[in-house]
């Protein structure tokens, strides 16, 4: 399915904090991004660049001691942050729905897979008789490629391969319809050939029901085969967002630019040469520097970096980046 000009997903502006003693840390500081109707966008970045969080606020799940202070998350026009958990249990899995990572952890070694999606039915549809929510569960699970469905929702999670968990996961996200799925590095626990297998599936379910999909990675070999655009974060901010080929081909941030450099190169590992990486860490979020946060890592670093964080500015139509040295680029460029 094409992409719409239906937004589904509006976030404005959010910030989530967690207060911790003597600290109070932006895991997502200021972030802004919309999804519409049949689209892909990925979030990409390095471990504590906040993906998770953002993904986690989005569903109301950020628990104590973090929470959200500012920004509106609305779902089909509706603000999600100013919901109490009562008003939330009623939007997860009906309206949003998200898969995790690790599957193993999400289901209930105690109970059938197939209870356990019926119960996520008959949680937002209480007046659907069992029976019929079991009928939906096979129907879901034949749906996700799970093969004989009708014996496999008698079965425990521990009786299935890491792959069929995961499939079960997307069938329990796909039980109500829901109007956009969150997808939380949902292949990193899988192997290769699975990993293909599952990431065909969630875009080809997006396709038949016109989903829009959130795609949490930090694999960009997967952003350049599923994502329609790219939202790049750097501790807890948004630093670059354009369309997928934009971001891929012409990177204005270098921060982005340094992961396409890192990409895994199987030529230079035949040749015995180390695998290239960004020098440095991540900082500390308590511990920000007053301008740009990558200022300490990045190879084009002017005065200017040091002095206050960066705001977005248009690279070209529909391509912003959060970057001092790319933005006199681009007015010398219109200048000349």
């Amino acid at each position: 399915m094409r992409t719409s000009d239906e937004i589904v997903l509006d976030v404005r502006g959010l910030t989530t904090v967690f207060e911790v003693p003597n600290a109070r840390i932006a895991a997502v500081d200021d972030v802004s991004l919309t999804v519409r109707r049949g689209e892909t966008l990925a979030i990409v970045g390095e471990s504590g660049s906040g993906k998770s969080v953002l993904a986690f606020s989005i569903m109301g799940l950020v628990s104590r001691p973090g929470r959200i202070v500012a920004g509106q998350i609305l779902l089909s026009g509706r603000d999600l942050a100013a919901l109490d958990e009562e008003a939330l249990r009623t939007v997860r899995g009906r309206d949003l729905a998200i898969i995790f990572q690790e599957p193993s952890t999400s289901l209930n070694p105690l109970m059938t897979v197939g209870r356990q999606v019926a119960e996520a039915i008959l949680e937002h549809e209480p007046e659907t008789p069992y029976e019929a929510a079991m009928e939906r569960v096979v129907e879901r699970f034949r749906l996700v490629g799970i093969p004989a469905p009708e014996l496999r929702v008698h079965e425990y999670p521990h009786q299935l391969s890491g792959g069929m968990r995961q499939r079960v996961m997307i069938a329990m996200a796909l039980a109500c319809g829901p109007a956009l799925l969150l997808a939380d590095e949902p292949t990193t626990a899988l192997d290769v050939t699975v990993q293909a297998q599952v990431l065909n599936l969630i875009d080809n379910l997006k396709a038949r029901f016109g989903m829009a999909v959130v795609l949490i990675t930090h694999d960009l070999g997967i952003v350049a085969d599923y994502a329609n655009r790219v939202a790049v974060m750097y501790a807890g901010r948004k630093v670059e967002e354009g369309p997928t080929v934009t971001i891929l081909t012409r990177p204005a941030h270098p921060y982005t630019q340094a992961l396409l450099a890192c990409r895994p190169d199987v030529l230079r590992a035949l040749e015995g040469k180390p695998l290239l990486e960004i020098p440095g860490v991540v900082p500390p979020l308590d511990r920000l520097p007053a301008g740009c946060a990558f200022a300490d890592r990045c190879s084009r670093v002017q005065d200017i970096c040091w002095t206050r964080p960066p705001e977005l500015t248009d690279m070209a139509p529909g391509h912003r980046a959060a970057c001092f040295v790319a933005a006199m680029h681009i007015a010398d460029s219109a200048a000349s």
